[in-house]
């Protein structure tokens, strides 16, 4: 299986922990040309992919999602997590449909880890799948982009799915965003998906959208 990520210049032990976790899949990062240059040499075992889909006004070179289903149409399924995200045990997948992963917290024991609730993680994206979604400027490692594609395969007539046990885990650390960015990407989904322009009621709805149409198994 491959997995398309986004590794980040920042928090490189909890990266190199969620790549262990990844050494049975081909893995590829996408970065800016800029990024690659350095975290070659830090990450050797994944295969780099040079991208101008980046979304600097973030503050940094976040990688879009249009990135990595512009890869999935051209070669197949993919798993899109993010980079320090640890993955024991089973991963498992439905057909025609959009699997959604959920994350469990953890501190120092994976046994006391807890499930993050209002957010997802990880998807697996059919080439299929990929083909229906339309290019969106939200990026990896900001607010919102989790909810996009739920929506849209909402919208596409797509079923979602979830694994009722994740086995995907995250050391919890601070939070890589602030009110403003969170602000800043909900505006970007609101716009493009045609919502009322208020975050909060945007966030919220779409939320309760996405837990009601999953079917777990």
């Amino acid at each position: 299986m491959n997995i398309l990520t986004s590794l980040s210049l920042n928090r490189i032990n909890d990266q190199l922990r969620a790549l262990k976790s990844w050494s049975q899949y081909s893995v590829f990062s996408f970065n800016s040309k800029k990024d690659i240059e350095t975290l070659k040499y830090v990450f050797k075992d994944v295969t780099f992919i040079e991208t101008d889909k980046i979304g600097s006004e973030f503050g940094k070179d976040y990688i879009q999602v249009s990135a990595f289903i512009d890869w999935i149409r051209g070669n197949g399924d993919a798993l899109i997590i993010n980079s320090d995200i640890e993955i024991y045990g089973k991963l498992k997948f439905k057909d025609n449909a959009l699997t959604i992963f959920s994350r469990n917290d953890y501190d120092n024991n994976l046994s006391n880890a807890t499930l993050f609730k209002s957010g997802f993680d990880a998807f697996f994206v059919t080439k299929e799948f990929a083909h229906k979604i339309p290019e969106t400027k939200l990026v990896m490692g900001q607010c919102h982009w989790d909810y996009f594609l739920p929506i849209i395969a909402i919208r596409k007539g797509i079923e979602l799915f979830s694994p009722r046990l994740s086995p995907l885990y995250h050391k919890r650390h601070n939070i890589q965003y602030n009110r403003e960015k969170w602000l800043q990407s909900g505006k970007i989904f609101s716009d493009e998906l045609n919502l009322s322009g208020n975050t909060t009621n945007d966030s919220n709805h779409c939320y309760a959208q996405i837990k009601n149409n999953i079917s777990y198994g």
